[in-house]
């Protein structure tokens, strides 16, 4: 047998210990992965917690009313005055440049609709300063998307949810159709359905609630809007209020002044009450309005 001397023997220790660290570890992690798999840990990160799905609480959203004295009453049209159910807000993008949240909300702006992406692969450049700020100013947030032609609705949906991620004290996620120069040709009106389709799906099913739409005249004329169907309306109507009697949000200007905005900014009202009502999927039903199957 060969003989070692006393530091040789030592030696031989100290790297038997530390393999046997190292062995320690390796087996630890492995099996704390393989827990947390378990568990529901999509990233098998050891103690991750399991994801829970979002699921919408509607009562959470909640609008101020907007003051008997407020600034912003003076942009209502002639002869108008505010019901006992509806408040006043605005929609921005970054067109509107650098807002004083702070002085909009003084001037009586109870909610704003802010843009958070456009097609797919564009998120508007003030979207989260947009909303820290109003959240900030007490100013209950909305966000919407603005749909391209010839783009992929789940693609698109994708861009916004990521942007724009569920959140229950924010009005329910709105949908803008209108024309864009995105196609050379305009695509058929099933080919179209069938992408709004797609994205009214991912986006509802991910926020619990439905999509508020919002479409210009020359949409409807062309396309119809048959994604309307139990969906909130957001319409435009410059003199009075939508002849259309279930109206959620009311656009009447596109040039209104409210202060902390430089220049002209669309001015709305709101039915909060219907806006909520029409905005929740009932239990049971998919995103796009049809009896889930049960099993």
């Amino acid at each position: 047998m060969p003989r070692y001397t006393r530091a040789q023997v030592r030696r031989r220790q100290l790297v038997a210990a530390a393999l046997a660290v190292v062995l320690l570890l390796v087996v630890g992690g492995c099996t704390a992965a393989v827990i947390g798999a378990l568990r529901g840990g999509g990233d098998g990160a050891a103690g991750a917690p399991a994801r829970i799905p979002f699921a919408a609480d509607d009562a959470a959203m909640a609008v101020t009313a907007t003051p008997s004295e407020a600034p912003i009453r003076s942009q209502l049209p002639a002869g108008i005055e505010l019901a006992a159910d509806e408040t006043m807000g605005i929609d921005v993008s970054a067109h509107q440049q650098d807002v004083d949240w702070t002085l909009v909300a003084a001037d009586g702006v109870s909610f704003a609709y802010l843009k958070a992406t456009e097609g797919v692969g564009h998120t508007d450049s003030r979207f989260r300063e947009n909303w820290d700020g109003a959240v900030a100013a007490g100013i209950t947030p909305g966000a919407y998307h603005y749909f391209t032609l010839c783009s992929p609705g789940a693609d698109q949906a994708a861009d916004f949810l990521a942007a724009a991620p569920p959140d229950d004290t924010a009005l329910p996620p709105a949908l803008d159709l209108e024309f864009d120069g995105a196609c050379e040709e305009l695509p058929d009106v099933v080919a179209v359905q069938a992408e709004i389709d797609a994205f009214t799906a991912a986006v509802e099913e991910a926020w619990g609630r439905r999509l508020v739409i919002y479409s210009s005249s020359d949409w409807r004329t062309h396309y119809g809007l048959p994604v309307t169907d139990s969906r909130p309306d957001w319409l435009f109507a410059e003199r009075d209020r939508p002849q259309q009697e279930d109206w959620a949000v009311w656009q009447f200007r596109f040039d209104g002044r409210v202060a902390g905005i430089e220049g002209a900014v669309d001015v709305d009202v709101a039915r909060i009450e219907l806006l909520r009502e029409h905005a929740t999927i009932p239990d049971g039903e998919g995103a796009l309005g049809h009896e889930v199957a049960a099993g």
